[in-house]
């Protein structure tokens, strides 16, 4: 779901996975709608938001921006919105995964398929630096004077202490670079701890795989190894808890029929539920017995600890 892959869609090159959809669902509606329209003076800087929705005189009379799941960027953008809301008199709404999960609820189509759909499209790419006419800015080019201008500012950033200048140099650290003479840092060879593959990486990385792929089946390893461990303990603690409760209860085990194990016995299922979050009686028999072996296995057991055949 990144918000990188950006791509044409109906003439409008829209950003993100995020912004297709919700395109695709105000399509599906039937909704007319316009994007990035126009620019806003906001006082501290200039905004562009996404979708501009207009009344039958084609005035302007709602907006709504597209962010990702990112707190910072909502943020902001909570911000840009209200600020447009009060300058401009301009309805304003942000929406972000939660509010498209809402609204592909009744759609015959998933959130999920759609942004698939998207990424796996002809006319989308993952870079923003992509050749062609699938680059945003494909036969655009600057005036020499919106060039002076760039390079002037890029010249202060460089020369100030502010955080762009901390972000400048964190994204060089982060691409391998040097700031001064741009060299390439110490690299070395190393050996995937999944598959064994050799691939090279920054000296520094703490990087143990070759691949994505191959870090997804460690984590999903490791996961699975986890829920077992866990459940292991938490059916050793279930078979200890009926033992204890079942020596506690003696008369009502003993005198418990075969035909009515389910309501006899619902406290002690209850308490199971409360204590341990399982109330499937296949999954209690499963943590005495290994296997579910049913309520009259259950109920035998149960009868031999309180005959004290079982300590």
């Amino acid at each position: 779901m990144n918000r990188g892959y950006a791509g044409f869609y109906k003439g409008h090159y829209l950003r993100s996975s995020y912004e297709y959809a919700y395109a695709k669902y105000l399509d599906y509606h039937s909704i007319q709608w316009g994007y990035e329209d126009t620019v806003f003076e906001l006082g501290y800087k200039m905004y562009k938001p996404d979708f501009f929705f207009y009344d039958q005189n084609n005035i302007l009379e709602k907006i709504v921006e597209i962010k990702s799941r990112d707190k910072e960027a909502k943020d902001n953008a909570r911000q840009a919105l209200k600020t447009i809301e009060y300058k401009y008199n301009i309805k304003c709404e942000l929406i972000s995964y939660e509010e498209l999960l809402e609204i592909y609820k009744d759609l015959p189509f998933s959130l999920t398929s759609t942004i698939n759909e998207w990424i796996n499209s002809q006319n989308t790419t993952i870079s923003k630096a992509a050749y062609g006419e699938l680059n945003g800015h494909y036969n655009l080019k600057h005036s020499e004077t919106s060039k002076k201008r760039i390079g002037k500012h890029t010249k202060d950033l460089w020369a100030s202490d502010s955080i762009t200048k901390q972000r400048m140099l964190e994204g060089l650290r982060k691409s391998g670079l040097v700031q001064k003479g741009k060299l390439k840092k110490p690299r070395e060879n190393r050996k995937c701890v999944e598959c064994g593959q050799e691939f090279i990486v920054i000296k520094t990385s703490p990087q143990k795989f070759c691949s994505q792929s191959c870090a997804g089946k460690v984590a999903i390893k490791c996961a699975t190894e986890t829920y077992v461990e866990k459940r292991y303990r938490i059916h050793e603690l279930i078979k200890k808890y009926i033992i204890k409760w079942s020596k506690e209860n003696k008369e009502i085990v003993l005198s418990t029929p075969f035909n009515k194990i389910k309501t006899t016995i619902k406290p002690l299922t209850s308490q199971i539920q409360k204590e341990f979050g399982v109330k499937d009686f296949r999954v209690i028999s499963k943590a005495v017995f290994g296997e579910d072996l049913g309520r009259k296995e259950l109920l035998k057991f149960m009868q031999k600890v309180c005959n004290e055949k079982i300590c």
